[in-house]
């Protein structure tokens, strides 16, 4: 292959990519040109593509995808500080070190050296301290040490903004969880308003408010609202596997309302991206919800299911007809699992309560008709 028939083929996937909507076929594009740039040996097309990649498996669901590719770009704007800027990299920086305690197999250790680069990157280039102090409370609340967590929450409220700040809808949006974990559910609500008003927003924002609101609304007991934003929100992430926890938290409101035949239909659409999602805790966070969908579903005396669940399931049935036991004793294991990888690594059990709260919430079950058409069963 000439020089100008690679180029031509890696300017094409480019493109493509750029055209396509964030997903699987967006990052397998750019994937691709890494790889013809490789082949070819071109280092600077090889950085610039792994720059779109980070952007693309971060906003497509591929968070393992980002983490590699950033770790390439960070390691040759190391080595070749004149040849690369690596100023570029240093907002992505904070996606890849959000992510991190999604792996089990990442050591604290290493979790905790990335906290400490990402601190001295930022002082090095005269950066507040607010970016960092959020992503030290996320990681010690993702990990189960609440007295750190509570530590680090306050000094980044507190915080003032900088140039490396993230956006006021994302802080808006993790401090309405901050409440919403806490039980303050009415605070949590005010703190939304400006995003559910559409008053504030970005590229993920108020797609996550929306899957973040519907408990606090129910338990509040403002379903009407509840029915709204499960409504608008889920449309707005059911294409994109990056929201994997997010249709979780619409499951699970779904379970909670008694609406079990819609709830059936989005374990059907979305049990795919469970399988192989990168993000544990993405996973968890679906498994644990059509855990309580599958125990709901054998509460009502159902011995069968129809749902047509991807081939690569391991207990795949080719007349789609499924037993509800088989079902539900499959994903409570996936997220027993998971938990215990999980409270292992992080020496605490977090995951072991989230399990405990989702099994506790038969009590909370209000049924609240949300009249969409679904698939006949």
């Amino acid at each position: 292959m000439s020089s100008r028939d690679w180029r031509e083929q890696l300017d094409e996937l480019r493109d493509r990519a750029e055209r396509l909507r964030h997903g699987e076929a967006k990052v397998m594009a750019l994937e691709e040109a890494v790889r013809l740039a490789d082949t070819h040996g071109d280092l600077d097309l090889a950085f610039e593509v792994r720059d779109e990649l980070i952007d693309a498996a971060t906003f497509g669901g591929f968070p393992d995808k980002a983490l590699v590719a950033f770790a390439w770009c960070r390691a040759q704007a190391k080595k070749n500080p004149e040849r690369f800027d690596s100023d570029q990299l240093l907002w992505k920086q904070k996606w890849v070190v959000g992510r991190l305690d999604d792996f089990p197999h990442i050591t604290l250790k290493q979790i905790r050296d990335a906290l400490d680069d990402i601190e001295q990157t930022y002082a090095k280039v005269d950066a507040g301290k607010r970016a960092v102090l959020k992503l030290r409370y996320q990681t010690a609340r993702d990990l189960g040490d609440e007295r750190s967590a509570q530590l680090y929450w306050d000094q980044w409220v507190a915080a003032p903004r900088d140039h490396l700040t993230d956006c006021r809808a994302c802080d808006l949006d993790d401090e309405i969880d901050h409440h919403i974990d806490l039980g303050e559910y009415a605070k949590a609500l005010e703190k939304a308003r400006p995003i559910l008003e559409g008053r504030s927003g970005c590229a993920e924002i108020p797609h996550l408010t929306y899957g973040s609101v519907l408990y606090p609304l129910l338990k509040l007991g403002r379903l009407e609202e509840a029915r709204d934003c499960h409504l608008r929100g889920y449309p707005m992430i059911s294409r994109n596997r990056d929201f994997l926890a997010c249709v979780g938290e619409h499951l699970e409101f779904l379970v909670l309302t008694d609406n079990l035949a819609r709830g059936l239909s989005l374990f059907e659409q979305h049990l795919g991206w469970a399988l192989d999602h990168s993000s544990w805790r993405d996973r968890f966070t679906f498994h644990v919800a059509a855990e309580f969908l599958l125990s709901r579903l054998l509460a009502t005396g159902r011995d069968s299911v129809s749902l047509r669940l991807p081939k690569a399931f391991p207990l795949h049935q080719r007349q789609d007809t499924y037993d509800p036991r088989e079902l539900h004793g499959w994903v409570e294991t996936q997220a027993k699992e998971i938990a215990a990888r999980f409270d292992t690594r992080n020496g605490t059990d977090r995951f072991q309560k989230l399990l405990e709260r989702t099994r506790a919430l038969e009590k909370d079950v209000v049924p609240f008709p949300i009249e969409v058409p679904t698939r006949p069963r």
